[in-house]
């Protein structure tokens, strides 16, 4: 393999560049993906150490990669307004892509490589090395299966729910307990709406007498426990949805300043059905 710096000189000046890297000027863009490649671990086809048939193989496989990924993008963004023609760009320039667009960015440089400036008197420009193969095998399935939000949810019978019946004194000294801030309320199994601390906040605005006794349910605080009548926010979304796509609505300001303060999970997001799964900001933001 040639020293980086040789093999940077000797394509610049192949391509007629004339300029030193630390004057790139207009040449900065070549330049750039020169840098990419070296940072690619590429090496220089006539000093490869690997055997013909291998690099053929290799950039074959790279080239069927890459159209997967394409295909794949084709399909996700039909019907979507798109702001470029390429679909890889348009997704590398779109939130999703997040996770995997250092490696994307890499990759599609190397593709314009290999496909618009393929050789040099007859011998390829650049080979993928295994690593840039594996980075775009690793963005394709992301792209084919990004993760979900339902995956990261507290879900099924680790939900902790109340009902009507239930005592809101003996629910808040549970919450407090366990550190739980929000309780959906269920009646046989159907979503009535949210106990948390708010929900008091609010009863004692609308009825500044209420008072709460050991025998107080919370079918009492019936009319300020549906969602919309909360001072906070929740969301239902289905059990489809994207990991990044809440994330970015728990960032969202909504209205009055306030930020989501629960998503609900389920089946297609409505709050008719029967829950999957619960999303808090902790939940999403635990991996960072």
């Amino acid at each position: 393999m040639a020293a980086p710096g040789f093999l940077l000189f000797k394509i610049r000046c192949r391509y007629g560049t004339r300029r030193s890297i630390a004057g790139m000027g207009r040449a900065a863009p070549f330049v750039h993906i020169l840098f990419l490649v070296f940072k690619a671990d590429l090496c220089y086809p006539e000093h490869a150490d690997y055997g013909k048939g291998e690099k053929v193989v290799r950039s074959d496989e790279f080239i069927d990669l890459y159209k997967q990924l394409e295909d794949a993008l084709e399909e996700k963004f039909s019907g979507m307004k798109r702001r470029y023609s390429s679909v890889v760009f348009e997704y590398i320039n779109h939130y999703e892509s997040a996770p995997v667009r250092e490696s994307l960015n890499l990759c599609r440089e190397i593709r314009n490589l290999m496909t618009h400036s393929a050789n040099l008197g007859g011998v390829p420009i650049v080979e993928p090395s295994e690593p840039v193969v594996e980075a775009l095998r690793a963005a394709l399935e992301y792209v084919q299966r990004p993760p979900l939000a339902l995956e990261y949810a507290t879900t099924g019978q680790r939900i902790v729910c109340a009902g009507l019946s239930d005592r809101v004194l003996k629910l808040m000294a549970m919450m407090d307990k366990n550190g739980f801030s929000h309780i959906p309320i269920l009646d046989k199994k159907r979503f009535i709406g949210v106990f948390s601390v708010s929900t008091i906040f609010s009863c004692l605005l609308l009825d500044p007498e209420l008072r709460l006794t050991q025998e107080t349910t919370i079918r009492e605080l019936g009319q300020m426990l549906p969602v919309d009548r909360h001072i906070e926010n929740y969301a239902f979304v289905d059990r489809r949805t994207p990991l990044l796509e809440a994330r970015r609505m728990f960032e969202k300001i909504r209205g009055k300043n306030k930020r989501l303060s629960v998503i609900f999970i389920t089946e297609t997001g409505s709050r008719e059905e029967p829950l999957l799964g619960m999303l808090t900001p902790y939940d999403v933001m635990q991996d960072d």
